[in-house]
């Protein structure tokens, strides 16, 4: 019968333990992917404004320099406009960043982010492009700044408050 309560003990620690290890990897996940996205941006602007590259295949290779899921960004949005199926670049990057949201740690506010871009990408000349594209990379910047800072402070806590949390509960059992 002891066996079995210190089965109980172990599995219920080991279980809050691993969700809070599971959030911290979500944090620095996160700070990963705004990286990526942010450097997935300043090779999409060389793309459009130095190279005159149709948007399409500049996105394509836009993703090609990135890992996912920053890369299934792009290269779906880049897949819907070749598609040619008459889906404007708005529709295509709304549809990509829904993907998205489930397949990456990105919060609201971040996709909110990139949502801005979707009714200006695509739409003006290669200088207004650049204008866009580097106030869009600043903000991913300091959303990449503010990741960072959670990463520091909310690291610990959810590595550690996991296994203690799972501590309490077994003495609150007992």
């Amino acid at each position: 019968m002891l066996w079995l309560k210190t089965m109980g003990i172990v599995l219920v620690v080991s279980g809050f333990g691993s969700y809070g290890l599971m959030g911290a990897r979500s944090i620095e996940k996160r700070v990963e992917q705004i990286r990526n996205v942010r450097l997935a941006m300043g090779f999409l602007e060389k793309e459009i404004t130095y190279l005159h590259t149709p948007l399409p295949t500049a996105l394509y290779r836009a993703a090609q320099s990135v890992p996912a899921p920053a890369r299934r960004l792009f290269s779906n949005c880049s897949l819907s406009l070749q598609d040619r199926q008459g889906i404007t670049i708005t529709e295509a990057w709304m549809q990509s960043l829904e993907k998205l949201r489930y397949n990456s740690d990105l919060t609201d506010q971040d996709l909110q982010l990139l949502q801005s871009l979707s009714c200006q990408m695509g739409m003006s000349g290669a200088e207004e492009q650049k204008k866009l594209f580097g106030l869009i990379q600043e903000q991913l910047k300091i959303q990449e700044e503010k990741a960072r800072c959670e990463l520091e402070s909310g690291r610990k806590i959810r590595s550690y408050g996991g296994f203690i949390l799972g501590a309490t509960v077994v003495l609150l059992l007992i």
